[in-house]
């Protein structure tokens, strides 16, 4: 088994896994640490080192409010049981490996994961990543930490003075990219190929994922892409399109008030925990943080490159889940009343607000309830719906999916934000709901059509245990197939959109 690594920068030992033919280099350094000085720059090269460096323990995770410290919140039981124990840092620039390689020769296929947490939380190695399960089915799986919140996403004046060829702003998208290139540099000494890199994300890392692809930074990077539950128009399949850079440096400055600081400078100077708290204590007033439209990362927004058929021509994967509507975990609060829901209507359809409430029909809160829980406000079910719609016109050949397994549990969580997960990476084992074989068989033929697609760009083939995957088609005008993940078997979805679905999709395109 290949234990050694010899990187451009050094000689790294890595671990055998509980299943030996798997080895695992954790805490992987692919940048400088950005502290001190390099707090709000781009991601610095690495320096070189002599001898043997080990990578036997995670590295620390990107500053955030402590995973796991809410006792009362579903993803601490759900994914952070053991938050506790990750250590918090700026200094977080390092990646995962997992390899089933025997030698530097093996030229394996490459998965690169970009991890969700909208942009504010969520780290490279959660329970949920399983890469030894991933590295069995004959691919080299890779988990990448980059930075976050505050420290990931601001903008400044001065920031962009200091650089005038960008990397002034999307700190943590650039620490993606320099991921990406150190990946496609040296993988060939974990036994990867690099011109066979597919990178994916869910949800903020999904968003993450497809301004990558829309970027005109990574032409060439990697081969394939994987978008669960954020991939999509206007990304996560909200209404706002990613800010402008003049916006968010206004931010910026409003930022710096509330820190106390006259400067950049200054704020780089100030500890780490004064400066997440004042971020966090005025989240709300900022919003969230996000992919910004600085002029070299992204031109523009990314789902305008996708409308307009400006983006690379490379298999894409993508799809979310039926229970992702709103009052189920890490989705909008389902509206209190009737005058509420007008109001959430009214952000969305403007002037067309009337037409759409006739359609609906409204006249009780549980008319309300029902039409909330529908695919059409289904943010992340519509984005991947439009889409197939868009690349359908394109003639891209891609493959699109709805995730609908039963989560048993005495919570009944349906299908949620991120169930999906477990089954992708074939980790349910480490889960403590009592799933049961059926859900070991769901999880054994999805990451079978995850690992296909990594290998070859198409989902279809056989399962890990060489059994035949039910034929996955790509979605088209003449055939809209969207593979669904419930019931029994994996199986054309049946369920028929519904008038009103299919009514805002309609008008959403017309409208962006």
């Amino acid at each position: 088994m290949l234990r050694q690594a010899i990187t451009e920068n050094g000689v790294l030992q890595g671990i055998p896994c509980g299943d030996p033919r798997v080895t695992v280099f954790k805490g992987v350094a692919y940048a400088k640490p950005p502290v001190g000085p390099l707090r709000w720059r781009p991601p610095q090269p690495l320096e070189n080192w002599t001898g043997i460096r080990s990578a036997a323990t995670f590295a620390p995770i990107s500053y955030q409010t402590q995973p796991g410290s809410d006792p009362d919140s579903f993803y601490t039981r759900e994914l952070n049981p053991a938050g506790s124990i990750c250590e918090l840092s700026e200094d977080c620039l390092y990646l995962n490996i997992w390899t089933p390689a025997q030698s530097s020769g093996d030229s394996l296929p490459v998965y690169l994961w970009i991890h969700g947490g909208g942009m504010v939380a969520g780290y490279s190695w959660e329970m949920e990543f399983d890469g030894e399960r991933m590295a069995r089915q004959g691919v080299i799986f890779i988990t990448i930490g980059y930075r976050l919140n505050i420290f990931g996403f601001l903008a400044h004046r001065e920031l962009t003075l200091e650089n005038p060829n960008g990397g002034g702003a999307n700190f943590g998208l650039y620490d993606c990219l320099a991921a990406i290139k150190w990946v496609k540099g040296n993988i060939a000494a974990f036994g990867g190929d690099p011109s066979r890199i597919t990178i994916g994300g869910q949800s903020a890392g999904a968003m993450c994922t497809l301004a990558l692809f829309t970027s005109p930074l990574t032409k060439s990077l990697f081969s394939g892409l994987i978008t669960q539950s954020g991939g999509g128009l206007r990304a996560f399949g909200y209404n706002e399109k990613c800010e402008k850079l003049s916006e968010a440096e206004k931010k910026g400055e409003e930022y710096l008030k509330i820190l106390g600081v006259k400067s950049i400078e200054e704020a780089r100077k100030r500890d780490t925990k004064t400066i997440y708290e004042a971020f966090q204590t005025h989240m709300k007033e900022f919003g969230r943080p996000g992919a910004i439209i600085d002029g070299y990362m992204l031109t523009e927004d990314p789902t305008d490159t996708l409308l307009a058929d400006r983006h690379p021509r490379i298999p894409y994967l993508y799809g979310s889940n039926r229970g992702e509507v709103p009052g189920t975990p890490a989705a909008p609060p389902m509206p209190g009343s009737i005058d509420e829901f007008r109001q959430l209507v009214q952000r969305i359809f403007g002037n067309k607000t009337e037409e759409f409430l006739a359609l609906c029909n409204i006249k009780t809160m549980d008319d309300v309830k029902k039409i909330m829980r529908s695919d059409t406000f289904n943010t992340r079910t519509f984005a991947a719906r439009a889409y197939n719609i868009i690349q359908a016109e394109q003639k891209r050949n891609n493959y699109s999916y709805i995730f609908d397994v039963d989560i048993p549990g005495e919570d009944n969580p349906g299908s949620y934000h991120g169930a999906e997960l477990w089954f992708t990476f074939n980790s349910i084992n480490r889960n403590w709901r009592p799933f049961e074989g059926r859900h070991y068989d769901w999880a054994r033929r999805i990451s079978g059509y995850w690992v296909n697609f990594i290998k070859t760009g198409n989902p279809n083939g056989v399962d890990m245990n060489g059994e035949a995957l039910p034929e996955w088609r790509y979605y088209s005008k003449e055939d809209p197939f969207v593979m669904e993940f419930s019931g029994e078997k994996p199986r054309q979805e049946t369920r028929k959109i519904d008038p009103l679905t299919e009514y805002r999709i309609t008008f959403r395109l017309g409208r962006l």
